[in-house]
């Protein structure tokens, strides 16, 4: 009774007596940390005698002397006879109620990162909640240790009341925030404003970055306005840096960034600066399967074609003759600032051999070469000052029809031809093989006899294969009546002949009764062959008496005229 007034003194009697009433087995109270050792803690609870704590409940950090605690009493005769209490039920019960509600409310609970267990870490949020290492951030987690001590905002995910285990993630509150982070920010955004962001991937292609809540790509080729290899020898992840909005589509949330866009342009200072003509020097910095890129200064590229290579030769790929990276000299032959293009010549550094051409072989003079290649639309052939001209297909042969000039033409065959024509500034010749002899059709005329052999027999008429070469038709309207007494109709009337009646190689002999020279085509007619026999003879057997015709007199003259 001694002890407990000597007590009343320092906590007030109603303090006393209230503090004594809740010791009781099973209830929270408020206690004091007295000692320590190695196995357990002495608490004074304001019962005559200190309360026992096992050591075994704290796994780090153990209250100091002093200290003040939530214990539960389990009884109230423990070891040595002192009340054995609970610091972690005791501290459970206290902010059960206060996680649970944070559940309920959706509300996230500050806690401190104690220890790694096997598959996470434990979470001091008033009690040792569990968080699962895919829980820790939005991005894998390889080492939980390295988060130990460290004060984190998480969400409850799941209590077991039954068990009282309680599952919290701090990826979830990263994620929440996001979410709000990027409608705030897609609200505002708008193509064309600058943002800072923060850097959370590279890659080959471009720099992922966050500018608040949702990730925008900065490609590669708008790092910088010269060309850039590899992003992770520019930027870190984490590192802050601004950008351009290039282009924002609302509906996938898709946002490309920029950054040469906010730096000086390098094509500005070429306003004026070069010229067509100039001579520029410069170095290789890419190749492509139609000519190599030069850059002639910090973020200027030219393209330098592969037709600008040689006036001569005819170079399949740069890289038989250049290197990356080698230095050379090149004239300027078209540049414009404004579209960033420049293009390079190296072929013009000299004189232009086709001023040579042009004298030495003008149009109508007569040219040898090789030929080089052949396409669809004609073949080229490479002339004596090692320039190619080209043999159009309708250029070959004036006679002989084909689809295309491999039917005819070989690579690598000498040839002869005609100049048709030289332009030195385009850099062209075209030259023609059927033209080292007359045209064929200029030497025909309406009313000429001509021989030939028949070619091919259709419905409608009879090719012949004339002795110049040229093809002719008799349409079926323009063959002879078959006059044989052997062939008469019943009726007594000379029967028509058909194509038929004709075979392949049959010698014919007929008169052009039309040509068509835009089109090439040469009309046949055996009738007026024949017709203008008959009027012949005629005239040579009976002079110039009025007497009937030989048609006339025989029944042959023709009775569709």
């Amino acid at each position: 009774m001694g002890d407990l007034i000597q007590m009343s003194d320092e906590l007030g009697m109603e303090q006393l007596l209230a503090q004594t009433a809740q010791a009781e087995a099973g209830a929270l109270i408020e206690g004091t940390v007295v000692s320590h050792s190695s196995s357990s803690l002495l608490v004074d609870i304001g019962l005559k005698q200190e309360a026992y704590l096992p050591a075994s409940e704290f796994t780090h950090n153990i209250p100091q002397v002093g200290q003040k605690i939530p214990v539960v009493i389990l009884k109230m005769h423990g070891p040595e006879s002192r009340p054995l209490i609970s610091w972690k039920m005791g501290r459970e019960r206290k902010n059960w109620d206060r996680i649970v509600k944070a559940l309920e409310d959706n509300q996230t609970l500050q806690g401190k990162i104690t220890h790694r267990i096997k598959g996470g870490v434990f979470v001091d949020v008033g009690l040792d909640a569990f968080m699962p290492a895919s829980q820790i951030d939005v991005k894998p987690v390889y080492k939980p240790e390295e988060w130990v001590g460290k004060i984190v905002q998480v969400s409850v995910l799941e209590i077991d009341r039954a068990k009282r285990n309680v599952i919290v993630s701090r990826k979830k509150v990263l994620e929440t925030e996001k979410a709000l982070h990027r409608t705030k920010t897609l609200a505002n955004l708008k193509e064309g404003e600058v943002v800072k962001g923060k850097i959370t991937g590279l890659a080959e292609f471009g720099v992922f970055v966050d500018i608040g809540g949702i990730e925008g790509l900065l490609h590669i080729s708008d790092v910088a306005w010269v060309k850039t290899e590899d992003p992770k020898k520019i930027f870190k992840v984490g590192e802050e840096i601004e950008l351009k909005v290039l282009k924002f589509d609302s509906q996938t949330q898709k946002i490309s960034l920029g950054r040469k866009q906010l730096l000086p342009r390098p094509w500005d200072g070429m306003k004026g600066k070069i010229h067509i003509g100039d001579i520029v020097r410069g170095h290789i910095v890419g190749f492509a399967a139609f000519g190599m890129f030069i850059e002639i200064e910090p973020g200027v590229e030219a393209l330098l074609h592969l037709s600008e290579l040689s006036w001569t030769e005819k170079v399949k790929s740069p890289k038989q003759l250049f290197k990356m990276g080698q230095e050379l000299d090149a004239k300027v032959i078209a540049i414009d600032a404004d579209e960033e293009k420049m293009s390079l010549s190296l072929k013009r550094l000299g004189p232009s051999p086709w001023e040579d051409v042009a004298k030495q072989y003008p149009v109508g003079s007569q040219i040898e070469g090789e030929v080089t290649h052949l396409a669809p639309f004609g073949a080229f052939v490479k002339i004596p000052l090692g320039m190619e001209a080209l043999i159009k297909t309708q250029d070959i042969s004036w006679t002989e029809k084909f689809n295309t000039p491999d039917q005819i033409l070989k690579k690598g065959e000498k040839i002869k031809g005609v100049v048709l024509e030289v332009d030195s500034n385009k850099e062209k010749m075209a030259i023609g093989i059927k033209q080292l002899s007359p045209d064929p059709l200029l030497s025909l005329r309406v009313g000429q006899i001509v021989h030939g052999n028949v070619s091919k027999v259709a419905d409608f008429g009879v090719f012949v294969k004339l002795d110049s070469g040229l093809d002719a038709l008799i349409r079926t309207t323009e063959l002879q009546l078959n006059r044989s007494i052997f062939n008469e109709s019943k009726n007594g009337e000379n029967t028509a002949l058909t194509p038929k009646d004709f075979q392949i190689g049959q010698v014919i002999e007929a008169t052009v009764v039309k040509i068509n020279k835009k089109e090439r085509k040469v009309d046949l007619s055996i009738r007026k062959y024949e017709r203008d026999q008959e009027k012949h003879l005629l005239r040579k057997y009976s002079g110039e008496s009025p007497r009937p015709t030989l048609g006339e007199a025989t029944g042959w003259s023709d009775q569709t005229e």
